[in-house]
């Protein structure tokens, strides 16, 4: 948890709706638009929020959203899990919401009835208690969402201290708005902060359940180096960790890209 407390006001004002929608079982849910730039730690601070009050979570690619009827991932068939959660308190974490406005589909109508589709789609599961989603053998099945509470998440061009009037700029409905009115910025993550996730960092546990006699330290140091070393140009934020993490099992404690250097059987004089 020690990320969320990075944020202070910010992870104040949160962890107080998650507070309420605890203590009020589902009945006052305070949906909310986060946003921050990549690798800021949104999804990262979101899912130690949920496990905090070990509440279930369901997490939507918005990127991938198509309109109702339209071929690819509707979201009927994104909120399917949902089926599975039987009234329980859930989060469902709307990823890459941004997406649904900044596109690079140079066809400008077929994007703009996507983001209206689709934000009509996500106001219907607003305003009720229950869904269709997309079941077994094709058949729409009812989704109970009287015990969800979303959060729509997104870097909307990393920038900062974004307000509801900008969203709208970017296509964001004023309906949607007036059920999703709360927004949170959040900060690229501090140094400290990427530091303190490569201690706890649940990738790195399963990589030395792998290699039992590699010592966590020996692989926690040349990381935090590494991490410290190239902070400045650190455009990926939180997921850069895992990326080292990996690089150093399978490169041998090597970390960063590779130079190599192009060479020839045969070699050239110039005359």
């Amino acid at each position: 948890m020690s990320i969320v407390n990075k944020y202070q006001s910010v992870s104040k004002e949160m962890l107080k709706i998650f507070e309420i929608f605890e203590a009020s079982e589902g009945e006052i849910k305070p949906h909310f638009i986060l946003t921050g730039p990549s690798g800021a730690g949104k999804t990262f601070t979101i899912k130690s929020i949920c496990d905090k009050f070990n509440f279930n979570y369901v997490e939507v690619n918005a990127a991938s959203l198509t309109k109702e009827g339209t071929s690819g991932n509707s979201l009927s068939k994104a909120l399917s899990p949902l089926l599975n959660q039987e009234k329980e308190l859930t989060i469902v974490f709307v990823d890459e919401f941004d997406k649904l406005f900044i596109s690079g589909n140079s066809n400008s109508q077929i994007a703009h009835e996507t983001t209206n589709g689709v934000q009509n789609e996500f106001l219907k599961v607003l305003e009720g208690d229950s869904t269709q989603v997309f079941g077994d053998y094709g058949k729409y099945l009812a989704a109970n969402t009287s015990k969800c509470l979303f959060v729509f998440a997104g870097a909307f061009n990393g920038e900062e201290n974004i307000t509801l009037d900008r969203l709208r700029d970017f296509g964001v409905k004023t309906e949607f708005l007036g059920r999703v009115g709360l927004l949170y910025n959040m900060e690229k993550l501090s140094l400290e902060s990427l530091l303190e996730m490569v201690e706890n960092n649940n990738l790195l546990t399963t990589y030395l359940t792998l290699y039992p006699k590699v010592k966590r330290s020996d692989v926690v140091k040349p990381i935090k180096d590494f991490i410290t070393s190239n902070y400045e140009q650190n455009t990926i934020g939180a997921r850069l960790i895992n990326t080292l993490v990996s690089q150093y099992f399978i490169r041998g404690g090597k970390l960063g890209s590779e130079d190599k250097k192009l060479t020839f059987q045969k070699t050239l004089e110039l005359k």
